[in-house]
């Protein structure tokens, strides 16, 4: 009787152990929020300068920062309420996309404190590479880390590069920035097209409904199939497209759909019964509107 009750002891420790194990790992396994929104689109242009004038003179959006140059690239970035759109050549490639084009060329989010979405990412099982510190002048004069990009391989090609891109607290607040920027632009009334913010971008890929699996793995629970909702940033939305990855168009919602066709066909920019950019006119960048959803009036495909 007594080698049965120690048995039995002996066999219910080993289960508890088991179990407690088991809820160790699951513990581990668990998975919090990676990224916090888009903060930049990135569009490499034949002609930066004048796709960054057409934006901040010819639309009136806030210039986040004006165009400057370096030895590898020349940059300038526009807020569109919610999200940058940073336009950029690098010097060496200089006339290769032709001065008439541009094309979207990445997205740069931001993550929750980076420390933890690596973490999260190596538990989720996505790739990224190693951390590139980006060193410059911080405001107390000293010099210092002033962002952080870690590039994901398994969304990005040679075309298109997703990328986390975390600024230092000492350098820039990135929050306090969107919100200025986008108080600008409400103050503005949004300019011509009474533009109140990017609603979402669109990415075409081969396969796009097995891509999806990838993009819950880094975005969560999709708001639908292929939509995901990120923070007060753009929702990525997933297409079926030819080839690899990459961006087919941006959506941007605007107060009134029809006082936005009005000037823009007034401005010669209104491409015949569309509700989009001409294209010849933003170099070839696909960019479609939609009224705000309290009329819940779309865009034209």
């Amino acid at each position: 009787m007594l080698k049965f009750l120690t048995n039995r002891k002996n066999i219910i420790a080993v289960l508890l152990c088991a179990i407690s194990v088991g809820l160790f790992a699951q513990t581990a396994q668990r998975r919090g929020p990676i990224i916090r929104q888009v903060d930049n689109i990135l569009i490499e242009s034949g002609n930066p300068k004048a796709l960054f004038s057409f934006f901040t003179e010819d639309l009136n959006l806030p210039t986040a920062w004006p165009m400057t140059s370096s030895a590898a690239y020349i940059s300038g970035g526009v807020s569109a309420g919610n999200v940058n759109l940073e336009i950029f050549q690098y010097t060496d490639r200089s006339g290769n996309l032709g001065k008439a084009r541009a094309r979207y060329s990445g997205l740069a989010f931001e993550p929750y404190p980076l420390s933890n979405a690596l973490a999260e990412l190596k538990a989720g099982g996505i790739p990224f590479n190693t951390p590139e510190p980006q060193y410059s002048s911080l405001p107390d004069g000293s010099r210092g880390v002033s962002l952080t990009r870690v590039t994901l391989p398994s969304f990005s090609n040679a075309g298109f590069s997703v990328f986390l891109y975390e600024f230092s607290p000492a350098y820039l607040r990135v929050d306090v920035r969107r919100k200025q920027l986008g108080n600008r632009l409400t103050l503005n009334n949004g300019g011509p097209l009474g533009l109140q913010s990017v609603r979402e971008i669109v990415i075409a890929t081969e396969n796009a409904k097995s891509k999806q699996a990838a993009w819950s793995r880094l975005l969560g629970k999709p708001y639908s199939a292929g939509v995901w909702h990120i923070g007060s940033g753009p929702a990525i939305h997933i297409v079926e497209g030819p080839g690899a990855d990459r961006i087919q168009a941006i959506v941007l919602t605007v107060q009134s759909l029809d006082k936005a066709k009005e000037i823009l066909k007034t401005k010669r920019l209104l491409p015949p019964g569309g509700s989009s950019l001409n294209p010849v006119k933003v170099q070839q960048l696909r960019i479609n509107l939609v009224e705000s959803p309290k009329t819940n009036k779309g865009a034209a495909p």
